[in-house]
């Protein structure tokens, strides 16, 4: 699947951890992970996804997690030119593993990446 972006996910994932750990984040009760355990397999199964599935980040909708985590500890959700971008590299790759770093057609997006960026300069 593949449709998570690892570091970011590393990266939300310690602020998380380290939210709940130092008290700023708080826990939901355990009846209410539980409801959202049963939810997740539920859905899962609904889709027709395999129990041993259970961990595959990129499975149901792209980025779920990764803006679950992000609203969870007060930050802005991941740029749409972000997901564009990581989405089209995924796509490249699966057709033309040996050359997809060299062939480029989403410099509208690169655009867009460098006008963000260009506020932390």
């Amino acid at each position: 699947s593949g449709q998570t972006i690892p570091f970011l996910v590393f990266q939300l994932q310690s602020k998380w951890v380290a939210g709940v750990l130092s008290g700023r984040l708080e826990l939901p009760s355990q009846e209410a992970m539980m409801r959202d355990v049963d939810a997740f397999y539920s859905d899962m199964e609904a889709r027709g996804c395999a129990k041993r599935r259970t961990h595959d980040l990129g499975q149901g909708n792209p980025f779920e997690y990764e803006d679950w985590l992000a609203e969870q500890c007060g930050l802005d959700k991941m740029e749409e030119w972000r997901r564009v971008i990581y989405v089209a590299a995924r796509a490249r790759v699966s057709v033309r593993l040996e050359s997809y770093r060299d062939e480029w057609d989403d410099d509208q997006l690169l655009a867009q990446a460098h006008n963000d960026l260009s506020k932390y300069l």
